[in-house]
C-alpha cells in the first residue's frame, strides 16, 4: 500500500503545482488596492495573517489551543466517516483520541483542515440567519487570515516533530496530501465567503493551470535528452 501511495503522491505533484497557481489567481481576484478599504478582502486576510505571525514571534503562545483543535479535527472527520470516538484528551503537552477506524483523511485532517477558520465561518453564517452580517465581512476575512496563520504555524511545528500520523502513510504521500489539501481548502473557502470568486471560475482556472503545468512538464521532458547530451559532450 505504501508503494501505491508513493506513486500516487508523484502523480499528485502536478495538480498541486496547478493548485498553487490557482491560489495566486484567487488572491488576485479578491482585490488588494481597489475600492473602499473595508471592502478589500485580501487586505484583511493579510492583516489577520500578519497579526498572528507577530503574536507568535513576540509572545511564543502556548500550544494548548492548537492541540485542542488538532484532536477535535480528528473527532470531526472520524464522525464524518462514520467512526466511533472515545477517550478524547487534550493539553499543552499533547493529546489523543481513540477512533474505531482510520483512513488517511481522519489521520491527516488536522494538518490540512483549519478548525478555527471553519468555526469562524460557521458562526458568521449562523449569525447571518438572525441579522444582516454583510457589513462585518471584513471581520470575517481578518479572522480567517488570523486563524489560517495560526493553523499553518502550528502545523509546521507539528510536522517537524516526526509525527506518527505522517509515518503511517509515508512521508511523500502525507506531505503532498497536506500541501494540496491546504491549498484546496483555502481556495474553496474563498469561493464560499467571497463574491469575487466563483466556484465555476475556480474550477476552470484550475483546469487551465493543470494544462499549463502538463505542457511545461512535457516541454521539460523533451528538452532533457538534448541537454544531457550537450553536458556529456562538453565533459568529454
Amino acid at each position: 500500500m505504501k508503494v501505491f501511495k508513493f506513486l500516487l503522491a508523484v502523480v499528485l505533484l502536478l495538480p498541486c503545482a496547478a493548485l498553487t497557481l490557482t491560489i495566486y489567481h484567487v488572491i488576485a481576484a479578491l482585490g488588494l488596492g481597489h475600492g473602499p478599504w473595508l471592502q478589500r478582502p485580501a487586505l484583511w486576510l493579510g492583516l489577520g495573517f500578519g497579526c498572528w505571525l507577530a503574536i507568535y514571534g513576540l509572545l511564543s503562545p502556548s500550544a494548548r489551543a492548537y492541540v485542542i483543535s488538532h484532536e477535535l479535527t480528528h473527532v470531526f472527520w472520524a464522525l464524518l466517516m462514520g467512526a466511533k470516538v472515545s477517550g478524547l484528551k487534550a493539553g499543552a503537552r499533547g493529546g489523543q483520541v481513540t477512533v474505531s477506524k482510520e483512513n488517511w483523511l481522519i489521520t491527516l485532517s488536522p494538518y490540512f483542515f483549519p478548525f478555527y477558520a471553519m468555526l469562524a465561518i460557521a458562526i458568521y453564517y449562523a449569525m447571518g440567519l438572525l441579522a444582516d452580517v454583510r457589513p462585518f465581512a471584513a471581520v470575517l476575512y481578518y479572522l480567517l487570515g488570523f486563524s489560517w496563520s495560526f493553523h499553518l504555524t502550528f502545523t509546521w511545528l507539528a510536522l517537524r516533530q516526526n509525527q506518527s500520523d505522517v509515518r503511517r502513510h509515508g512521508w511523500l504521500f502525507s506531505m503532498v496530501v497536506i500541501y494540496g489539501m491546504n491549498l484546496l481548502v483555502v481556495a474553496l473557502l474563498m469561493a464560499l465567503v467571497s463574491s469575487h470568486v466563483k466556484f465555476g471560475d475556480l474550477a476552470a482556472q484550475f483546469g487551465d493551470n493543470c494544462l499549463f503545468c502538463w505542457r511545461w512538464l512535457d516541454h521539460w521532458v523533451r528538452e532533457v535528452p538534448p541537454l544531457w547530451q550537450t553536458i556529456v559532450r562538453r565533459a568529454n
